[in-house]
């Protein structure tokens, strides 16, 4: 390897040289401390092969038989269904606000598959993993199934005959009705419910959102620009980025549409030119490991940082802001700030300037920041955004009123601030003198076990809706199956209690009708064929119409930035929704939990980050446990020690330590809510002043990517953009490579001989962000199962696909790299050698194949894989729920205890491409055939494809100077080929 290569490390023990204990118990019997051992009844492999010989254990597995299953043939095949074939539904998920599109794949009528809708001009076929896993929150035995009173079953008609007299009664008496809901819904679902407080005069909404970036960012553009709404972000049309704490590449606002838009503004192969990307936060996050420069601050340094940034643009502007003069000067270096200001002063009106948080003065500066550099209209624009209820009030308003007695009627929809919310104790006792409480929850959850009604709602799956992401852009949603159990869609519930029933579809669809139609301009064609074509193509764009934008204003400034401060303490909490599970609404869903986060690598449970320095000085190791106090409450956690997060800071995920989710969330971390402050009346998520205190215990991480070793290999490479730019192999001109094909001219194999198709993959290393999406894409598809804690601390979790995150450089603040590892399908093959039974062979058309039926499961593949890729199926992993067996995927194979396993590149569905294009009579297109990570791959970095075909995009990639490919030293000629991460930090080129 050359000596000018940088040197990479995935943890900290690495890097200082330490054998993690993960990879000294390999292949030892010794467990981590704190992990039981097999269960007593649980045969041990190894003294059954001493005992038995392998060849008598291989005869055996080899000849038993798979438990048997009883199936039932359909009597009559309905005529729209063909068995073995499937069946693809356009519609739109509700597992966030952002609402990307979606398509909903079904087989024999049940949904077993979520894919990204490429003609939804938003999120453009990409999908996070909380909506790759909405298939199987479907099917959650946990749900609830029918509507209850005070916690006893009870008919629909006898509870909306209930809740109808009992709003009726606090209407006629003057008391308040409280409608309690998400700051988005999508536009039916709000004109239901503009429906419902038409039928109640004293009714009002509440907006209540967990992380309150929403409610930040349309609180400060109602002071800026005079309307409450969150703006519609261009990053694709931008040319330097600055993010202030703003994770818009895992969790906030809208991260698929951002992720998409982000790639493209760096792509520097297809553009010649790379935005530029600046980052400023206080723990490393996913959109700070893709940053080009990352400046770390603690989080009250944050809003004073911005507030600095404003002012130096605002002399280069040859303008004044004297409220932003007065705010206190940040603690970060003025080198910094002058190089960001520069930066994007040198690209007015094509820079864009972002802020996270829930503090609405970061917003008002962060607004303020786009209108002196010109931004609006281009990179920012608030004419498209999405518009938010300005008529609503607060949850502490809400809480006040409860208190005083003046409320007759809450009604909770689809939020669960019992959970979320640091004041649950004065919610609960609240709630007891109110005569009519209700929540919809799909679940009995914190929030409903409060209530006396609950009317639970169907999942996205299962019902009907909208949502307009962007103005002038109507996404629909459609079920792909009837509703599971005795549900209701919340629209419904509105309408009945309103006084007005109606189905939800009859609803959305008069709607249309009369609104959205007309603006359609679908002349010569009727509403029924407009009314088709929407939900077959589950998207609407409407045509383009010249809107006024509000003018920037700035009289409202200084009671906006009023409170800012930079209080001097020793410890700063920081709350962040973590990739997978978010607010904690997913959190009963075990292919989100055991997901490993992009960054930490941890699974099943949320330990409290803090830098390596600190770290050092308290004497604390991964899995000691700490006391965090912050208002009078205190909550216990164990520690991870991760690079890039500052001195002061403790960042603990959001989302965990769930008591009424279900089985699988209940009792799974720490809930870390209660630690927020309220300010205001509104909780927020950074904490300054909470103390932190070692309690002497130990508990075990259940992370992943600690037991392999770089050995010093090169593994990921990277260039600068200036570099690049002039010659196209920067940094990837390794000793050893053979021209990035995996060729070798001298080798004791015979090679392969492709006469008809050669299935490849590449990928891009600086598309790919790390967001794991496709982690959880595969699992759906390929029916993985989900192993549990206790098997991960064993390092014995099952997921075909990793992403593996390196880093580089100091560990206070390193740069990191994402590298998606799968099967490699090399060409010469080290598992292939070592089988006994010929498990593991190479197809005629390159696939590594893993023959299931012949696997003795000796793990000798295992042993022989260089990249470490193959997994072991050590138990039968049953699902007890018979609903929960409805999402698996019949067109792969359910795998048996004992044999191995690993990626198929998705063959399945290379057949299955292969035999529509032979009904078709056409040979097959480049294309036609897309994996299930690559299609769901929100920055489109996966690309796969027939590499015989000159013309095909896999193809190209592997032949430009970017290609590289794995342990070419080694000689094993993988079919998957990287391409090097580019990045622009500036040196040697124009900002």
């Amino acid at each position: 390897m050359s000596d000018s290569l940088p040197k990479y490390w995935q943890s900290l023990a690495e890097r200082a040289g330490e054998l993690p204990e993960q990879t000294r118990n390999e292949f030892a019997d010794e467990l981590p401390v704190g992990v039981a051992a097999s269960p007593p009844d649980a045969s041990s492999r190894r003294d059954f092969f001493k005992v038995m010989g392998l060849s008598a254990a291989a005869a055996m597995v080899a000849c038993q038989r798979a438990p048997v299953q009883k199936v039932i043939p359909y009597v009559a095949r309905p005529d729209e269904v063909t068995p073995g074939t499937a069946l693809w539904y356009a519609s739109t998920c509700n597992g966030c606000s952002a609402q990307c599109g979606l398509l909903l794949k079904t087989r024999d009528g049940r949904p077993i598959k979520v894919e990204g809708n490429d003609e939804h001009p938003v999120s453009r076929g990409g999908v996070c993993s909380v909506g790759q896993a909405s298939v199987l929150s479907l099917y959650d035995a946990s749900r609830a199934r029918f509507p209850t009173s005070a916690r006893q079953r009870t008919a629909w008609a006898t509870l909306d005959g209930v809740v109808t007299a009992g709003l009726r009664e606090a209407a006629e008496t003057g008391r308040a009705i409280r409608v309690v809901l998400p700051w988005v819904m999508g536009p039916t679902a709000e004109a239901a419910v503009k429906r419902f407080l038409s039928a109640y005069p004293t009714a009002r909404t509440v907006r209540y959102e967990p992380l309150g970036e929403l409610s930040a960012i349309g609180d400060a553009h109602l002071v800026t620009h005079g309307v409450r709404v969150v703006p519609d972000y261009r990053f694709d049309q931008a040319k330097v980025i600055a993010s202030f704490g703003a994770d818009f590449l895992g969790t906030w606002v809208s991260p698929v549409a951002f992720t998409r838009q982000y790639t493209e503004a760096r792509d520097a192969a297809g553009k010649r030119e790379m935005a530029r990307h600046f980052q400023v936060e206080p723990a490393l996050t996913l959109t700070g490991a893709a940053a080009d420069r990352r400046f770390l601050v603690a989080p009250s340094d944050v809003t004073p940082a911005l507030a600095d940034l404003v002012r130096r643009l605002a002399v280069k502007a040859g303008r004044t802001v004297p409220t932003v003069a007065s705010l206190p000067a940040p603690a970060l270096e003025e080198a910094a700030l002058e190089e960001l200001a520069d930066a994007l002063w040198a690209q007015r009106g094509r820079a864009l300037v972002v802020a996270g948080g829930d503090e609405v003065a970061a917003q008002v500066l962060a607004s303020t920041a786009n209108a002196l550099l010109g931004n609006e209209g281009t990179t920012v624009s608030v004419a498209d955004g999405v518009t938010l209820d300005a008529d609503a009030l607060t949850y502490g308003a809400l809480l006040a009123e409860l208190g005083a007695g003046a409320v007759g009627a809450v009604l909770f929809l689809g939020v669960n601030p019992a959970y979320a919310d640091p004041r649950v104790e004065e919610l609960e006792a609240l709630l007891k003198a109110v005569p009519l409480t209700v929540a919809t929850s799909d679940r009995l959850d914190e929030t409903a076990s409060l209530v006396r009604f609950h009317a639970p709602d169907s999942t996205a799956l299962e019902s009907w809706g909208d949502s307009e992401p962007r103005r002038g852009v109507l996404s629909l949603r459609q079920p792909a199956v009837a509703p599971l159990h005795e549900t209701r869609a919340v629209v419904e519930s509105l309408l009945a209690w309103a006084g007005g029933p109606a189905s939800h579809h009859d609803f959305l669809r008069a709607r249309w009708e009369a609104e959205v139609f007309p603006l359609a301009g679908a002349v010569s064609v009727d509403f029924g064929a407009f009314w088709d074509e929407a939900v077959r193509r589950g998207v609407v764009r409407l045509p383009a119409t010249a809107v006024a934008a509000p003018a920037f204003r700035e009289d409202g400034l200084a009671k906006a930035l009023a409170g800012v401060a930079r209080p001097s303490v020793e410890w700063e909490l920081v709350l962040y929704p973590s990739v997978a599970v978010r607010d904690g609404a997913p959190a009963n869903n075990g292919w989100l939990q055991e997901v490993p986060d992009p960054i930490t690598k941890a699974t099943w449970g949320n330990p409290a980050c803090i830098a390596p320095a600190r770290a050092k000085a308290l004497g604390l190791s991964d899995g000691d446990v700490v006391r965090v106090r912050a208002g009078g409450k205190t909550v216990a956690l164990p520690v991870l020690i991760q690079a890039g997060t500052h001195p002061s800071v403790i960042a603990v995920a959001v989302g965990y330590g769930r008591t009424k989710a279900g089985r699988v969330a209940d009792g799974i971390g720490v809930n870390g809510y209660p630690l927020a402050a309220v300010v205001d009346g509104q909780a927020r998520r950074s904490v300054p002043g909470v103390t932190v205190e070692a309690t002497g215990e130990q508990q075990p991480l259940a992370l992943t990517q600690t037991y392999h070793r770089l050995e010093g290999r090169p593994h990921v490479r990277e260039a600068e953009l200036a570099a690049f730019l002039a010659n196209p192999r920067a940094g990837n001109e390794v000793e050893g490579a053979h021209g990035g094909n995996g060729s070798h001219p001298l080798s004791i194999w015979s090679g392969h001989e492709y006469k008809g198709h050669r299935w490849a993959m590449a990928v891009d290393l600086s598309a790919c962000t790390g967001c794991s999406a496709c982690v959880v894409s595969c699992q759906a598809e390929n029916n993985i199962p989900s192993v549990g804690r206790d098997e991960v601390l064993r390092s014995r979790e099952m997921h075909w696909m990793r992403i593996d995150r390196y880093y580089e450089g100091d560990e206070a603040n390193p740069q990191v790299v994402h590298q998606p590892m799968m099967c490699q399908h090399c060409e010469n093959a080290p598992c292939e050698t070592v089988c006994p039974v010929l498990a593991t062979v190479h197809s005629s058309e390159g696939l590594n194949q893993q023959v299931y039926n012949r696997c003795v499961g000796t793990r000798y593949c295992a042993n022989n894989c260089p990249t470490k890729v193959r997994r072991f199926n050590w138990f039968d992993y049953k699902h007890d729920e018979p609903l929960e067996r409805m999402v698996l995927n019949p067109d792969v194979v359910v795998r048996s205890r004992g044999v191995m396993e690993k990626c198929s590149l998705c063959v399945q569905r290379v057949t299955e491409a292969k035999a529509t294009a032979h009904r078709e009579g056409r040979p097959l297109r480049d294309g036609d055939v897309q994996t299930a990570c690559q299609q769901s791959c929100p920055a489109k970095a996966l690309h796969f494809g027939d590499i015989n075909d000159p013309g095909s995009a896999v193809a190209k990639l592997s032949k430009d100077g970017r290609a590289f490919r794995l342990l070419e030293e080694l000689n094993i000629g993988p079919s998957i080929t990287y391409l090097t991460k580019i990045r622009n930090t500036g040196s040697g080129s124009e900002t």
